[in-house]
């Protein structure tokens, strides 16, 4: 990003909240779609599979990103193997 060109203090402050937005917005995505491919592996046990779903869960809580209750469960289960 250059910001050297930017005439006032203004537009180089805008041109960099506009960066790290779109750069938080990124990770925020990124994050729910981990979340959503979570899948529980042959070697996992359930409480394993929690954990790696819970931990993606509190990586969304840090960047204040909130999931419903509803969604999470829905997203725990479609994790889940059919058997």
């Amino acid at each position: 990003m250059k910001l050297h060109w930017k005439e006032t203090p203004y537009a180089i402050w805008k041109a960099l909240t506009d960066w790290f937005q779109n750069k938080s917005d990124h990770e925020n995505l990124s994050l729910r779609d981990k979340l959503r491919n979570i899948k529980m592996e042959k070697c996992d046990t359930i409480p394993q599979y929690l954990s790696k779903f819970t931990q993606f869960w509190d990586e969304l809580g840090s960047v204040d990103v909130t999931v419903s209750e509803d969604d999470l469960v829905n997203l725990e289960l479609l994790g889940l193997p059919k058997s």
